[in-house]
């Protein structure tokens, strides 16, 4: 006679386990021998570790990268500033000069947004480039989702955009309530920007199975090509090209990554074109208590 049989192992001392599940038939109604479950328990150790290397050497291929990239843009960051201080201060010296309506007063007020815009680029590379250490503290989810709301409210009023949150309440989160901030500000201007008038984009914070915090962005914009989405995290990438006040310096995603990677957390992006895009966060309640992973598309 046979039946079929099914054991689980669960690998020991493992910070994040996988459970390994084996079913087949087996003959007779016998329960399963101590060897027979301790070489199962012996496969489900080694993939686990398996899983724990590939996620550290992701971790550490991820660190260094963003590393090499920070250097970088720290040397750039600062030769552009310098070049660009004595332009600036012509500009403002300068103001009011040239009659209005003419030639000169619109080459003029041109130079003065191009400034406004380098600048702003160059703030973006030395916020990249910052070897920055987080301030860790209890931070209220659902005030730091309300507060990023309001940051965003301007850019989304001028684009006719719908900006609205949810959030369950849990316990607080220990992060840097700044930088977390900064990464849902990004996230949702980058909505803002994708979304045309009359749309909404959402903003949620919840639990996710394994019982991190997760925070959700979501749009019905213009959505992200295929080719291009695995692209979206590289430093200087971007898919923003509507003209001088939406075309992106490609550092906010790139900002995002490093945000969570600093928090111990995971980033992902689903997105379809003309359909829109949902970005998911996933951060432990106390760093260094879940996983430390990459982007996943």
């Amino acid at each position: 006679m046979h039946a079929l049989a099914l054991v689980m192992a669960v690998p020991r001392r493992s910070p994040s386990p996988s459970i390994i599940v084996a079913i087949g038939t087996r003959s007779g109604d016998r329960p399963f021998t101590y060897p027979e479950v301790e070489r199962l328990q012996n496969i489900a150790e080694l993939m686990d570790n398996i899983l724990t290397h590939a996620h550290l050497a992701a971790q550490a291929a991820l660190q260094a990268k963003l590393e090499h990239l920070a250097l970088m843009s720290r040397g750039l960051a600062h030769d552009l500033k310098n070049l660009i201080t004595p332009v600036s201060s012509f500009l403002i010296h300068t103001d009011g000069h040239f009659p209005p309506h003419s030639a000169a007063a619109e080459v003029h007020a041109m130079a003065r947004r191009s400034v406004t815009v380098m600048t702003d680029y160059v703030r973006e590379a030395l916020f990249f480039a910052d070897q920055l250490q987080p301030k860790f503290e209890p931070v209220d989810i659902a005030q730091v989702l309300h507060s990023v709301v309001e940051v965003t409210l301007d850019r989304a009023k001028a684009r006719s955009v719908t900006v609205s949150s949810t959030c369950r309440h849990f316990d607080p989160l220990v992060a840097d309530r700044v930088l977390l901030q900064r990464m849902l500000a990004n996230l949702i201007n980058n909505a803002i920007d994708a979304s045309g008038p009359g749309l909404e984009v959402t903003l949620a914070a919840d639990t996710s199975a394994d019982e991190c915090v997760r925070l959700q962005v979501s749009d019905r914009g213009c959505g992200i090509s295929r080719e291009n989405l695995g692209r979206i995290f590289e430093p200087y990438f971007t898919t923003k090209q509507f003209g001088e006040e939406v075309r992106g310096f490609g550092l906010g995603l790139t900002i995002c990554q490093k945000i969570v990677h600093l928090h111990g957390g995971v980033i992902a992006v689903s997105s379809q074109l003309g359909e829109g895009t949902h970005f998911t966060v996933d951060l432990p309640f106390r760093p260094g208590s879940g996983r430390n992973g990459t982007a996943r598309p």
